[in-house]
């Protein structure tokens, strides 16, 4: 799409406004959203994704950057909403390539110095802190932290200066005004953004598909402290373990009935004092307890705050399920509290968790059963009021699968708040703004890299394909010897992982002669190419196989030419 030339207060052309998401549309994660005016390039976010059972021998999943690969010249920095990994967590793997600053809130940018000093890249980097409120530059874009409420403290949204009006980008944020951690949201900054205009909204559609409000963080309390007053024996509480807000709310309750707090696993112990040093937990040195002499307190005493609420095969609580933690056990009497949400992908992972706590005679408390959770994101209600205070021109739901970014595109055409246009945009669009007008007037390359759990570094999506296709179907290997007096003929079929009942033999025969009759359907000088009998073979299989309507296995064909038989 071809746009009129603007021209800024010195005569120059004035470049026009692209927004385009490199992740976090169309799937829980991989935040990532790339703004460009003229020779100034921003990301707002930078993060990763946990990989579900469908991407076997793979970490980590991160975004695919080529496209600031392609505009490393104009890449001028990057722009932090929060510190959940989902938003962070790719940086480390960003600035290997590009050696951008980076800002954030206080807090954000002490997890985030942690991952770097992990990575060897902290003395690299320079980061920049900036408090809600604060105003300022990278390269055209003039910057404005705004405060928001989240499941972990110092959150904020981001508005955006630009010649042709505000952007806000709202990050994760929920409607909480009395949250336990920091200040609440800053609704009345939202307002006066609104009333002074703004271009476009971006915002969280995580919690789109829920009716009402949210709810303040506060609302778990009570149901924390019945808990802890008619448990006899120990609590074990699990959360993520960056949620400030829960754990301060299970701290302060934990007080009050006069428990002692251990913290066990190294996330969990590295976020908590991270942020009880920074100020943002509040707590009594004597209030905790160290693992080790956990034995010497009453277990009616004992409040234990547990890393691993997504069932992680090697979390502590993983490890305290199934008998394997070396200091900590569960029996009759004790509760595990799973405050969480679980993690689409991670259920099974969970529910083998709970199951495992179960038969060791714990009893396990989880929402929606009772009220120990809520949520981060704001819900419908919630997503409303921000439309309703911001009023944009253009709308663009973020953060969610495609049911969700479509909720809350609903929600934003009913609400009567956005006065022009919505937009359903995919990782890869381009929204292009100026003063005439908004259209998405492109795409550009996007998708995903896996990072492998063996330390390996990235590894091609074929590979995870080939090791999903093993793990479901197995593989074959059929031998063929090529005999310069004879026609070729298939001298083995091996498999591993493919079938293993009676009918086996049976269908690796009948696979054995559609192979043959591939091979002989070709002309002599054919049969003696190694690799034009490779592709026979292959193709003939895949085919047997389809017909069969079975699982289909992966196939290595292995060739024998004369001169080795």
């Amino acid at each position: 799409m071809v746009k009129s030339a603007q021209l800024n207060h010195s005569g120059r052309e004035r470049s026009t406004l692209q927004i385009t998401p490199l992740g976090g549309l169309g799937e829980f994660g991989l935040n990532m959203m790339a703004f460009r005016m003229g020779d100034s390039l921003m990301l707002v976010d930078a993060g990763l994704m946990f990989p579900s059972h469908e991407s076997p021998g793979v970490n980590l999943i991160l975004p695919d950057t080529s496209y600031l690969d392609a505009h490393r010249s104009i890449f001028k920095g990057v722009v932090l909403t929060h510190g959940h990994e989902d938003h962070i967590g790719a940086l480390p793997y960003l600035l290997r390539n590009h050696a951008v600053p980076v800002y954030g809130t206080k807090l954000t940018l002490a997890i985030c110095r942690r991952r770097l000093e992990e990575h060897g890249l902290l003395g690299s980097v320079e980061l920049t802190e900036i408090a809600p409120g604060e105003r300022f530059a990278i390269g055209e874009f003039h910057i404005e932290f705004v405060h928001v409420a989240h499941s972990l403290a110092d959150a904020v949204a981001v508005a955006i200066e630009t010649p042709y009006g505000v952007v806000v980008h709202t990050g994760d944020f929920k409607v909480d005004e009395a949250p336990p951690v920091g200040p609440p949201i800053d609704l009345q900054r939202f307002a006066e953004l609104g009333r002074k205009g703004v271009l476009c909204l971006l915002s969280d559609s995580t919690n789109s598909e829920v009716a009402g409000s949210t709810g303040a963080e506060s609302s778990v309390a009570p149901a924390f402290d019945k808990i802890f007053e008619e448990t006899k024996g120990r609590v074990l509480l699990t959360c993520f373990t960056s949620n400030t807000h829960r754990i301060q709310t299970a701290i302060d309750v934990a007080l009050k009935h006069r428990r002692k707090i251990t913290l066990v696993g190294r996330s969990m112990v590295n976020n908590v004092r991270l942020a009880i040093d920074l100020g943002y937990l509040r707590a009594p040195e004597d209030v905790f307890c160290r693992i080790e002499d956990l034995d010497q307190v009453p277990r009616g005493d004992q409040l234990v705050i547990v890393a691993g609420s997504q069932g992680e095969p090697m979390s502590a609580l993983t490890q305290v399920a199934v008998g394997n933690h070396r200091f900590l056990t569960v029996e009759p009497g004790d509760v595990v509290i799973l405050s969480t949400r679980v993690i689409p992908g991670n259920e099974k992972a969970v529910n083998r968790t709970i199951n495992e706590l179960f038969r060791r005679g714990a009893e396990v408390i989880r929402p929606p059963e009772a009220k120990v959770h809520v949520s981060g994101h704001g819900s419908a209600e919630d997503l409303s009021t921000m439309l309703g205070l911001i009023k944009p021109r253009y709308f663009v739901p973020i953060h969610g699968e495609s049911r969700q970014l479509y909720q809350h595109a609903r929600i934003a055409r009913h609400s009567g708040n956005v006065s022009d246009r919505v937009f359903l945009a995919e990782d890869g669009n381009v929204l292009e703004l100026d003063a005439e007008g908004a259209s998405v007037s492109g795409n550009v390359e996007t998708g995903q890299i896996f990072i492998d759990g063996n330390g390996l570094g990235p590894v091609d999506e074929c590979i995870v394909r080939d090791r999903r296709r093993l793990g479901v179907g197995g593989v074959i290997v059929p031998v063929v010897t090529l005999s310069s007096s004879s026609e070729p003929d298939v001298s083995d079929i091996l498999s591993r992982g493919f079938n293993d009942n009676d009918d086996a033999n049976g269908v690796l025969a009948d696979a054995r002669d559609a192979m043959l009759a591939a091979i002989r359907g070709v002309d002599s000088n054919e049969r003696r190419s190694e690799a034009m009998i490779k592709e026979l073979v292959e193709k003939a299989l895949k085919r047997f196989f389809r017909k069969r309507g079975m699982r289909r296995p992966a196939i290595l064909p292995v060739v024998l030419g004369p001169e080795r038989t």
